[in-house]
């Protein structure tokens, strides 16, 4: 338990450290989204038992690459433009799905299709659901029109986290005292019913106390929108809990309890980030779709 609460301690000063100093050092943040995708899609591939190294070398690049790509974008479209090419990422990322198939035309007999397309979909999808971290970082700058201020970057980031991580410490604890109804036995035979009501009320719950404390002594103005923070973060508690199960599925089908043992007790990455890659999808989707949210 001790050796637990430690790593779960010193994994979250690494996170706060690096939000901390993502303004002093601009080049961390990008940096350290693209070491954590690397890992994630290491992860995954480890799961499914790919051992090509060219798949590894390709899916671990791309992973690498995405945050990367985000948060160099002005300095990789001034290289574009000098060098007169269109380093749009839809063209590489076709490229790499071509490569990547290639390859398993090649070495046919280790590598199914139904594996390479998971690498495929797990090493484009988890970067870019990374990223959208950053892109919450520059929420300013994404809407210059929508009234975010400097402080709604670090809003947003914590946002994101509160929807998907405390929503699974509450339902962890809910489900720990009162669960009685199991969710999904098949897939995770500890979740319940009770659980999963008791983690959407508190992740709902946390994120209104965070947007209060946020738009009555940080935000620059007011902008008291709690019933569109409700709404948001009631669909993004329920889908992250999606994502921990799909995520619970595929390590089922992997034969795996855990993606790594990295953090003691804890797991991997994967383990860590399961939710938060479905948060993040939704929430860069409904941010882009309905345009200015809260």
């Amino acid at each position: 338990m001790k050796k637990k609460v430690f790593a779960g301690i010193l994994c979250a000063a690494a996170g706060i450290a690096v939000i901390a100093l993502r303004g002093v050092a601009p080049w961390l943040f990008p940096l350290a989204a693209a070491i954590v995708s690397i890992m994630a899609t290491y992860e995954i591939n480890h799961a499914l038992g790919i051992k090509n190294k060219i798949v590894k070398f390709l899916t671990g690049a791309v992973s690498f690459a995405i945050p990367m790509c985000f948060g160099f974008r002005t300095q990789l479209l001034a290289l574009g433009e000098k060098l007169g090419l269109s380093l749009k990422p839809s063209y590489l990322l076709m490229l790499y799905a071509v490569l990547c198939f290639t390859v398993m035309i090649f070495d046919f007999d280790n590598i199914r299709f139904q594996d390479m397309a998971s690498v495929i979909v797990s090493s484009c999808g988890i970067p870019f659901s990374i990223t959208v971290l950053l892109y919450c970082n520059e929420i300013d700058k994404m809407f210059p029109n929508a009234g975010y201020g400097r402080h709604h970057g670090l809003f947003f980031i914590l946002y994101v986290m509160f929807c998907a991580w405390l929503t699974d410490s509450f339902a962890y604890f809910t489900g720990s005292f009162c669960g009685k109804h199991k969710l999904c036995p098949k897939i995770s035979p500890k979740k319940t019913v009770e659980g999963a009501v008791g983690g959407v009320i508190g992740g709902i719950a946390s994120t209104l106390i965070l947007y209060a404390v946020f738009d009555n002594l940080i935000f620059d103005e007011p902008h008291r929108k709690y019933l569109s923070v409700a709404l948001v973060s009631a669909v993004l508690c329920v889908i992250g809990m999606f994502g921990d199960l799909t995520f619970s599925a595929l390590k089922r089908n992997c034969g795996v309890k855990d993606f790594s043992n990295l953090v003691p007790e804890h797991g991997g990455v994967m383990d860590r980030f399961d939710s938060e890659v479905f948060v993040l999808i939704a929430f860069y989707s409904i941010i882009n779709i309905f345009g200015v949210v809260f």
